[in-house]
């Protein structure tokens, strides 16, 4: 199982987290999430944890969905 493969795992673990998805050609992964059963803030926290178990360094942040999404 590759990093994202292992992070993207992780993160399922999460309660709320409804959707992780890895895209490598811009090395991000999208979540969809019920924001009243978990905050960015713990999602944000996963994403580092799990990086780093992986050994690599994910830095979360928030990016604004395009248009064609």
């Amino acid at each position: 199982m590759g990093c994202p493969d292992a992070v993207r795992a992780e993160l399922l673990k999460l309660p709320g987290l409804l959707e992780v998805t890895y895209h490598p050609d811009r090395d991000i992964f999208a979540v969809r999430f019920e924001s009243v059963l978990i905050r960015l803030e713990t999602i944000f926290a996963a994403v580092f944890a799990a990086g780093k178990m992986m050994g690599r360094e994910y830095l979360p942040e928030v990016i604004p969905l395009s248009p064609d999404s």
